[in-house]
């Protein structure tokens, strides 16, 4: 589903580019075929009308409104509008062509000859993204001036203006399928270097932030602290090792994995960041003052010690020691010091006996 909107999306940026600037071209070419006639009395009001009608057609196609991020509904309503503009453009300049053969002096009917030409490879070759209204528009800047063509001058110059159109057409559909294709390809280019970001910044067993992000995330936090009210927490599973002694690496996934939904439920408030930091040890940031973080740590840390865990089978008590610490900036020059403060309490936790909380001195 977001796979269709970006393609849509795309579509509408690259339609309203290509769209706003092939307009103005219309009036231009009509301007200069009347131009060359040397506008006879008979002329004025029919250049005034198709001039005027040509460049007011190219003034819509800018003001027609589009979101800056628009949904699937605003981005096909967009699309239909931009396509009706389009096709009135090139209805009017088929009909002016048509009617130039039949009426102006020469070489105005010549002028409008070549620039129906170029009107219709141009549509074919940069307003392909859409196949039936791209073909419609061919065939309203061709067919007008074929039917004159083969009546007023030759039928060979008429079968040649054909050859001609079924020449733009092919051409469009090969514009068309290379042109998805290379929506397509931009768009898978965009997920991977998406995933691969998200990848970078995520730990992939247990789906917490890595260090990579939660260094960050610390560094961000402390540079937009006021009043004290940051604390970092940093938990290690006490023993670890004897889990992936006694039941196998697979069981120490497992296990990871448990204590990672453990810590997320546990804080899970506004602003609150939990991640894995590497190995058995993990880091929670808390937006709150230093004497409350350490009394959830503490909760958490005595409802993990009286809550075994389940995992791979196995249904065994898992206990963490954790290191507090509040941001001082009297104490704390940058992230770092807050950190290693941290680091030192989780420490004297360990040193202490483990299953404890401890805050920095």
């Amino acid at each position: 589903m977001q796979r269709a909107h970006n393609l849509l999306r795309q579509e509408v940026v690259e339609t309203r580019q290509r769209a706003r600037l092939g307009g103005w071209f219309y009036g231009v070419a009509a301007a200069l075929a009347f131009g060359v006639t040397g506008f006879g009395p008979g002329d004025r009001l029919a250049a005034l009308l198709v001039i005027g009608g040509l460049l007011l057609l190219a003034v819509v196609r800018v003001l027609i409104p589009l979101p800056a991020e628009p949904d699937a509904v605003q981005a096909r309503r967009y699309l239909r509008r931009v396509w009706a503009v389009i096709l009135a453009t090139t209805l009017v300049w088929g009909g002016f062509s048509a009617w130039s053969q039949a009426a102006l002096p020469a070489p105005a009917p010549l002028i409008t000859l070549l620039f129906s030409g170029a009107f219709g490879m141009a549509l074919a070759h940069t307003l392909c993204m859409r196949r039936l209204p791209s073909a419609l528009a061919i065939l309203l800047v061709m067919a007008p001036t074929l039917v004159v063509l083969a009546r007023e001058v030759a039928f060979g110059v008429g079968a040649m203006w054909v050859v001609y159109m079924v020449y733009m057409l092919l051409v469009m559909t090969r514009s068309h399928r290379e042109y998805h294709a290379r929506l397509e390809l931009e768009e898978d280019l965009r997920h991977q270097r998406d995933l691969f970001e998200s990848r970078s910044r995520i730990d992939g067993l247990t789906a917490l932030p890595n260090r990579r992000e939660f260094s960050e995330a610390l560094e961000q936090a402390v540079a937009t602290a006021r009043g004290g009210a940051l604390s970092l927490l940093i938990l290690d599973i006490d023993h670890f090792k004897r889990i992936n002694d006694s039941f196998g690496h697979l069981a120490g996934d497992a296990c990871l994995i448990q204590f990672a939904q453990r810590l997320r439920d546990a804080f899970d408030g506004p602003g609150e960041l939990c991640a894995r930091l590497g190995g058995e040890e993990f880091g929670v940031l808390l937006p709150i003052d230093p004497k409350t973080a350490h009394a959830r740590a503490e909760h958490f840390r005595q409802a993990l010690a009286d809550g075994p865990l389940a995992f791979d089978g196995v249904r065994d008590t898992v206990t963490a020691s954790i290191g507090c610490s509040g941001y001082d900036a009297r104490r704390h020059d940058d992230a770092g010091a807050l950190y290693r403060a941290a680091d030192a309490a989780l420490y004297r936790a360990k040193v202490g006996g483990r299953n404890r909380t401890e805050h920095a001195e």
